[in-house]
């Protein structure tokens, strides 16, 4: 995935919109033409102009993007899914909406990646802290020497 293609930091909200949200129009509020998440060549775009009914979708193959969760008045989920069938579907991505503003979801691999860099990040400092309390001598060789380190932090 190239670095522009990233979404994980970017929100798109249309403050005009924001105070009438509810479970019925969410998904006209999500697909607007400005938010930068939403796909045009989904199959919702096909069932819009068609004017069909939006159970259709479940007929259909391809993109399309399902309310999956929704907690009124503040929090609705918005999934992006590839349909082959009318039982099969794989998810392709999640994006939430708190009071208007419409965020992705990190994939599993993204959340893995952050936890698993700053766990190293803390076990570097630790490491580093524990180093500088080590003495060597040619003559006595290796010993730690905690008298120090603590008068010079006091």
């Amino acid at each position: 995935m190239d670095i522009k293609d990233n979404t994980l930091g970017i929100s798109w909200h249309d403050s005009a919109c924001i105070p009438s949200l509810n479970p019925a129009n969410i998904m006209d509020y999500f697909s607007e033409k400005s938010n930068p998440f939403y796909d045009r060549t989904c199959n919702n775009e096909i069932v819009k102009m068609q004017r069909l009914n939006p159970e259709q979708l479940n007929n259909m193959t391809g993109l399309e993007y399902i309310l999956l969760h929704c907690q009124e008045p503040i929090l609705y989920v918005v999934r992006k899914q590839h349909r082959h069938s009318s039982s099969q579907v794989t998810p392709l991505a999640d994006y939430y909406i708190i009071a208007g503003v419409v965020y992705q979801a990190p994939d599993i691999g993204s959340v893995i990646n952050s936890r698993i860099l700053s766990a190293v990040h803390h076990i570097q400092g630790a490491f580093e802290k524990t180093q500088s309390y080590s003495r060597y001598q040619p003559s006595k060789g290796y010993w730690w020497d905690f008298k120090e380190i603590g008068r010079a932090h006091v």
